[in-house]
């Protein structure tokens, strides 16, 4: 019972206001359950439907904590479409992969409408994933949602601005990224390489191209990289490759 089990109700809430999705921080586990128990708050699409007055008169709230909730509601309108469809808690889709298939499919209603070759041709987006998104949007009440969201003014086309690069340097290559470094943190390291045309992954295989490798990285990937014979480089290796 998915739908109708209060702890999932609140429980795909309190994933929809996390920061790394809709990032809505004045409000918590217990505004969620209080407004759930109300009758306010069933679904996601709800939070873009609360009104001051259906708030206010319930005990807890007061003027300034109902008005900061609000505030925060209409400020997650802001949130990019990657964002968004992370929060909207499809099964196996979390950041990086929600990430992935908003580059590849610009906006909601292109990938709402993918086949099942459609997916599996976005890297990394393997059957159980294409599966799942399949069996999400073919069902009537999360096109309903879809639809309900859009109209409450959320992103559902992806920002390309965000998405060009500074150079083609590292178009068309691969990368992993392992250890610790003594000039990027690792977020900084995959932003870098997406910037200059590249695409970072997550698993080592045949068809990587290089391994970024720093101190204390797992001594299985590192002699998985070499059985492979691929391409082992150090920070400073990486750094003259965007020069």
């Amino acid at each position: 019972n998915v739908d109708g089990c209060p702890p999932q109700i609140k429980g795909r809430i309190e994933h929809f206001i996390h920061r790394k999705a809709l990032d809505i921080d004045s409000m918590g586990e217990q505004t969620i359950k209080v407004l759930h128990e109300k009758g306010l708050l069933n679904n996601i699409s709800d939070l873009y439907e609360l009104r001051y007055e259906d708030i206010i008169g319930i005990e807890g709230f007061q003027d300034l904590s109902v008005r900061n909730l609000l505030k925060g509601i209409e400020a997650s309108k802001q949130a990019p479409f990657e964002q968004v469809l992370f929060g909207m808690g499809i099964r196996f889709v979390g950041k990086t992969v929600a990430e992935k298939l908003a580059i590849h499919f610009k906006n909601m209603d292109s990938l709402m409408t993918a086949d099942f070759e459609s997916l599996i041709a976005v890297p990394e987006i393997g059957d159980r994933i294409a599966e799942s998104l399949i069996l999400y949007f073919s069902k009537a009440e999360n096109q309903e949602l879809v639809g309900k969201l859009k109209s409450a003014g959320l992103n559902f086309e992806v920002d390309e601005s965000k998405y060009q690069t500074s150079s083609d340097a590292l178009a068309g290559k691969t990368f992993v990224i392992s250890g610790v470094f003594e000039k990027y943190g690792r977020d900084e390291l995959k932003n870098i390489i997406k910037d200059h045309g590249g695409k970072v992954v997550s698993s080592i295989s045949a068809k990587l191209d290089y391994l970024v490798a720093g101190d204390k990285m797992g001594p299985a990937k590192l002699e998985k990289a070499e059985k492979l014979n691929l391409n082992i480089i150090s920070e400073s290796q990486f750094e003259e490759m965007i020069k």
